[in-house]
Order: structure tokens, then sequence, then C-alpha cells
């Protein structure tokens, strides 16, 4: 992404995610990340808002930021917090530079719709993980229940990639995580207070097999 569009989403983001943070995400990211614990990846952390859900006693809370302006404002956001385990890296979540099986949790939140490899990105996800190690992920998703609303996913997808940093509107992500061989305990819910075309969301875990 361009750096003027890269500096623009970065500054009207949180504003932007306001509402439907109130209204929904914020008790998802609750009811997802409080359980955590151990060592902790997150993949595209934007400005850090997960930071408010995170448990305070963790081993070790990695961030993840590739781009530059959103790098900027987590840093700020750690900063007001003052907490020494939490580290930010520059790494792109295809590539990311810890051993294999370091991690007991990696957190995607909003972020496998955009990542430009996604079989690259969950394969680097599974080599990061411990066994029995869990992906917690809330994404939108395609649609597959309603045809119609499918097929304007598919319409204002090119549109919606260019203004939205890459974003995918017609992913299955569901899908892809089994088909990659991840074990899947996921819910499918709506998002409050955003267009139809991105309401249906996963949340919920893929675990890593123990063996």
């Amino acid at each position: 992404m361009c750096g003027f569009r890269s500096a623009l989403l970065a500054s009207v983001y949180d504003r932007a995610m306001r509402g439907v943070e109130r209204r929904c995400l914020a008790g998802w990211r609750a009811e997802l990340l409080a359980p955590l614990s151990g060592r902790v990846l997150e993949i595209g952390s934007g400005t850090g808002v997960n930071l408010n859900y995170y448990p305070v006693d963790l081993e070790q809370l990695v961030l993840c930021e590739p781009d530059a302006a959103m790098r900027h404002r987590l840093r700020q956001n750690v900063a007001r917090r003052g907490r020494a385990e939490i580290d930010i890296s520059c790494c792109s979540a295809e590539q990311i530079d810890y051993p294999g099986a370091h991690f007991d949790f990696i957190v995607s939140t909003l972020v496998l719709c955009s990542v430009g490899d996604i079989d690259r990105t969950l394969e680097e996800i599974r080599r990061l993980l411990k066994p029995g190690g869990a992906l917690v992920v809330m994404e939108h998703v395609r649609d597959d229940a309603r045809p119609s609303v499918a097929a304007w996913q598919r319409r204002l997808e090119p549109l919606w990639r260019w203004c939205a940093g890459n974003c995918h509107l017609t992913r299955p992500t569901a899908q892809i995580l089994q088909r990659v061989g991840f074990e899947t305990d996921l819910d499918l819910v709506e998002m409050c207070g955003v267009p139809g075309v991105v309401r249906p969301v996963i949340k919920g875990t893929a675990r890593k097999s123990s063996c």
C-alpha cells in the first residue's frame, strides 16, 4: 500500500471502528484473549486495539505489524502501557523471525483477510506454534449462506481492497484453515453496525495437532 493511503488508514482506523468496537468487537476480543497464557504472537497488530484485552501476566507478547504508519501508532500505544514483556516486530505474517514451535498462541483479528498469501501465512503460523498450540481468530469471511451478499462481495472486492489495505471480502477462511490441517472450533457470527458485505465473522480457535 502506498505511503499516503497507509498513513490515511492508520490515522482514521480507530475512529472509524469505534462504533463497531462498542457494539460487538470489544466483547469478542475480551472473550478470545482473556484466557491466553505463556508466549503469544499477534500478527497484523495495527494500532494495538487488542492491547486492552491481553492478560498482564503473559510470559511474552510479540506484536507484528509490517506497515510503518500503523507500527508508529502501535509503538505509542505500547509506550503508554509500559509493559516490558511486549516486543514489536516489523515482520510480515508470511515470514516471522522466531524459531519454530516457540509460541503457545498466535492471534489474528481482522488480519487474514488482508495478508498477501494466506497459505504461506498459515504455514508460517503452523511452524511457529508449539504442538497443541492454537491460532486465535476473529475474521470476516465470504458469506456462503447468502448468495446475493456473496455476489456483492465479489463485485466490490477490487475497490474494497484498494481502499482497505488489501482486505479481501471473499476469503473462505474457515475452509482454508481446515484444508491446511488445523482442528477448528469456530463460531459464525455477524458484526453489528457495518455494511452487509463484511458482517459474517468467524471467531474461535484453530489448533495445531499435538502429534
